[in-house]
């Protein structure tokens, strides 16, 4: 017997283009996949920055208030309300307080860091678009509780109030932070 042999015949069918199509739609969607992670990742990079603007803003409206509540308890003496020149003023008996109607944007009526109501320092922060400014309130003098019971003619000491406002800027003066404390000192 002779052996047959076997020819392989391949034979082409038309093809559909089904592998192309599906290949285009998966590269469509890994197109917009891309798009999208980065679309997120530059939203979350604009967010991390204001959210870095903002803080600094903070932290430049605290170092401003912390320089006024401490320039507060070296004094000895009550300094004269009002002088606005100084950044002191008396607190406001409208519906305004005194604070919202300053213009924080100049430097007429504020304290400007790292200054003080009666010294200039130069000086200041780093990384701010603006240093920070505050101004003091005098928001009322009120008797000291308990008073002497032991001898009526001692003199009983009153506390004066103080409100100290700050405000700072970020990197940018579109980040700004406002900041206050109330502050009671006892003066001679």
């Amino acid at each position: 017997m002779m052996p047959t042999q076997r020819s392989n015949i391949w034979t082409t069918s038309r093809q559909q283009g089904v592998a192309l199509i599906m290949a285009l739609v998966f590269l469509l969607l890994l197109t917009i996949l891309g798009i999208t992670a980065l679309s997120t990742t530059s939203l979350e990079e604009k967010m991390a920055g204001n959210m870095k603007d903002r803080n600094l803003a903070f932290q430049a409206a605290e170092s401003a208030l912390l320089v006024g509540e401490n320039w507060i308890s070296t004094l000895t003496n009550k300094p004269n309300f009002p002088d606005t020149g100084k950044g002191l003023y008396v607190a406001s008996t409208t519906s305004v307080p005194v604070w919202e109607s300053v213009t924080w944007t100049g430097t007429s009526g504020l304290v400007v860091y790292p200054s003080t109501p009666d010294a200039t320092i130069s000086g200041g922060l780093t990384k701010i678009n603006t240093q920070p400014k505050y101004i003091i309130e005098d928001l009322a003098e009120v008797p000291e509780p308990g008073g002497s019971k032991v001898m009526d003619s001692y003199p009983s000491k009153t506390m004066t109030i103080l409100r100290i406002t700050a405000r700072g800027t970020g990197g940018t003066d579109a980040a700004q932070a406002m900041v206050q404390s109330t502050y009671g000192q006892f003066f001679n």
